[in-house]
């Protein structure tokens, strides 16, 4: 079977777009600042400076946002080959998992999500969530363990959702 190899760092914010969020985080803060300073500089007593927190607290959401896509996060990739299945993926904290292809009995697919049920040899199972994935790539991916469970003969258990197997 061919090797598939995706590189999923590349999904990242065009400049355009940081430069646009870290624009309107700074206009809400400005914002907050101004409703802030009104009543005490200006002498606008019918503004509150209570009303400050709505923009500070948008320009701490969309600052968060901007912060989360202008840093440059590890190599996240996912791999499969003859001999195992690699990945790396997480939003905060990401972590490798590797697994080889001797190891798994059996493969379960639900036609509804976006997920893999791994069931392993020695009683264990692992669920590989691809819903945080483009749709294009995760219909890869599910397409390319389908076809090396099969060349490999395994057994591929097709169902509505993974709910369905746990109240069994």
């Amino acid at each position: 079977m061919e090797s598939i190899y995706f590189d999923l760092t590349e999904e990242e914010f065009s400049k355009g777009r940081k430069i646009l969020l870290w624009s309107f985080a700074g206009l809400f803060f400005m914002g907050g600042v101004g409703v802030l300073i009104a009543s005490p500089v200006f002498g606008l007593h019918e503004i509150k400076p209570s009303l400050c927190m709505a923009p500070f607290g948008i320009s701490l959401l969309v600052g968060l946002i901007s912060t989360f896509a202008t840093i440059k996060r590890k190599d996240l990739f996912f791999s499969i080959d003859d001999d195992k299945i690699e990945f790396r993926y997480g939003v905060i904290k990401p972590v490798k998992y590797s697994f080889q292809w001797a190891e798994i009995k059996d493969l379960v697919m639900p036609h509804k999500e976006k997920k893999v049920l791994l069931n392993f040899k020695n009683g264990s199972s692992y669920t590989i969530d691809l819903t945080w994935l483009q749709k294009k790539k995760t219909h890869l991916i599910r397409k390319h363990l389908f076809n090396t469970a099969k060349y490999k003969d395994m057994e591929v258990r097709k169902i509505m959702h993974l709910s369905q197997l746990k109240k069994k």
